[in-house]
């Protein structure tokens, strides 16, 4: 049937709906393909705090033996000097690289792991993940810095995590709302204009999302910036303090009698689990293809399992899909972790805190190289 026919045959409005399709999927297929062969794409300069990472590490890659993946547990918790000097006093000369990401879920680590391999690192042998597994609610879905992650196999991860995790369907649908307007954003983002109006789409973001004060620090620290020193940091303690420190202590004191309801819901089949079986993999790969021996460390930071739920990373230990698991998560076993003179919130340590949970964590690592 040629297309004078279906004029006679269909209302106008039916024909100018399917036209209107047509025109936007031309559209962003069209924006797509070129934001692929953009330079501006491959190379975004308006992921503030990531893209100086990114470039510092690009610049730098070969320096390093040891890379932390994770999210704000991982970015303002692991020190790399403080690691790299406990190592040597163990007879182990390494250097080590933060590349944390503030609320990173294990799509957007995995991203950017995938992307860090793709540079193959000459001296790389270790990687370290803390993955938020159960973590997709996007805060800013049409940020910078949401957009540029959300590849179509990123984003179909990303779309399986939430159908898999133990969310209501309210907040599933608001899941993959949220995480299908970032990958259309992707998709109609074009080159450099693309960059251009992406800087202004950080503003209004919500209570407690920091911003860092110097990337200057961060480097010198080769990654790692401290929650005492975020823009806003006095204001965001006085908040906790005010807002939600009895809640903190009421799941604190319920961690410690073991009184906290656990996920026993997931099966080898769970999504959540198979993603991380995915990161094993490629990082296995990667081993092969590269003249490198590289292992997989997952860690779970000190936090308390009310606050974040580690059981895909856990299910995933116990059928020996993750080869090392590091955890920190009992506040019986690392009690210091869980006091108040070391945190700055319910979910972070302060950098005292910092110091002490990142010359535990290279104890327990060189435990493990013995």
């Amino acid at each position: 049937m040629n297309v004078y026919i279906l004029k006679k045959v269909l209302p106008k409005p039916v024909i100018m709906f399917f036209y209107s399709i047509i025109f936007m999927l031309t559209l962003m297929f069209t924006s797509g393909f070129i934001n692929i062969v953009s330079q501006a794409y491959n190379n975004p300069h308006n992921l503030e705090d990531i893209a100086i990472k990114w470039q510092y590490f690009t610049e730098h890659k070969d320096d390093y033996d040891a890379v932390f993946f994770g999210a704000s547990t991982t970015y303002q918790e692991v020190i790399p000097k403080i690691f790299d000097e406990a190592m040597t006093a163990n007879g182990k000369n390494i250097k080590s690289f933060n590349f944390g990401i503030m609320a990173a879920n294990v799509a957007e680590l995995d991203f950017y792991l995938q992307k860090v391999l793709d540079l193959k690192p000459a001296k790389l042998k270790w990687i370290f993940l803390d993955c938020l597994v159960n973590d997709f609610i996007l805060i800013a879905p049409t940020s910078a810095r949401n957009v540029y992650w959300h590849t179509p196999l990123q984003t179909i991860e990303n779309f399986q995590v939430i159908l898999s995790s133990n969310y209501s369907l309210k907040e599933k649908i608001s899941g993959i709302y949220a995480n299908s307007k970032s990958f259309i954003y992707r998709c109609l983002g074009i080159g450099y204009f693309y960059n251009f109006w992406q800087h202004h789409q950080e503003e209004n973001l919500p209570e407690g999302l920091q911003k860092i004060a110097s990337t200057d620090k961060m480097l010198q620290e080769e990654g790692y910036y401290a929650m005492d020193w975020m823009e806003n940091s006095e204001k965001w303690q006085k908040t906790f303090q005010t807002k939600y420190l009895d809640g903190y202590l009421k799941r604190l004191e319920q961690a410690k009698l073991g009184d906290y309801e656990q996920n026993n819901t997931l099966t080898p089949d769970s999504y959540g689990i198979k993603i991380i079986k995915n990161i094993v993999d490629r990082i296995e790969n990667f081993e092969k293809i590269s003249n490198n021996q590289v292992e997989a460390i997952f860690f779970i930071p000190p936090i308390l399992e009310a606050d974040v739920d580690h059981a895909a990373i856990m299910k995933a230990y116990d059928l020996g899909y993750i080869p090392t698991l590091l955890a920190f998560n009992n506040p019986n076993t690392f009690p210091n972790f869980y006091n108040l003179d070391n945190r700055s919130d319910g979910r972070h340590l302060n950098h005292k805190g910092a110091q002490e949970f990142t010359l535990t964590l290279a104890e327990k690592f060189a435990q493990h190289l013995q």
